[in-house]
């Protein structure tokens, strides 16, 4: 009996540590009016109104409310990849890494979108009018 106690003990405190471990796998690429997003093993494409709505859901969440709050509901955070539905839940560290990566992906592109009105090409934006020809 004991040692199944010390058993079940030590797989609870590596499922932990492999959780605490374990770096789930995201990216965020874009090309085109495209954007890839990678999950762990999980890819979903994404249009440009989905990324908006993907990265306009993360920013209003209130990120001192899931810091605060101990409550296991708030462990995680559901978020939402396109209008129909799709959606991805990760732990709140990961929730941080992609809000992160979705607010540089922004960035990025209101620079750009401010070099063009300004009549200034980058080589990348370059290639894509190319492309686009």
């Amino acid at each position: 009996m004991e040692y199944k106690l010390v058993a079940t003990f030590a797989l609870e405190m590596q499922a932990l540590e492999n959780q605490v471990t374990d770096t789930l796998v995201l990216t965020l690429a874009r090309a085109g009016n495209r954007f890839a997003l990678v999950v762990g093993e999980k890819t979903f494409q994404q249009n440009i109104c989905e990324f908006m709505l993907t990265f306009a859901s993360m920013q209003g969440k209130n990120m001192a409310e899931y810091l605060n709050n101990l409550a296991t509901e708030f462990d995680q955070v559901r978020v939402p990849l396109s209008g129909c539905g799709k959606s991805v839940t990760l732990s709140l560290s990961d929730f941080a890494r992609l809000r992160s990566l979705y607010g540089q992906q922004m960035f990025d592109l209101k620079l750009e979108d401010m070099l063009i009105r300004q009549g200034i090409s980058t080589h990348e934006t370059a290639l894509r009018q190319t492309v686009c020809i």
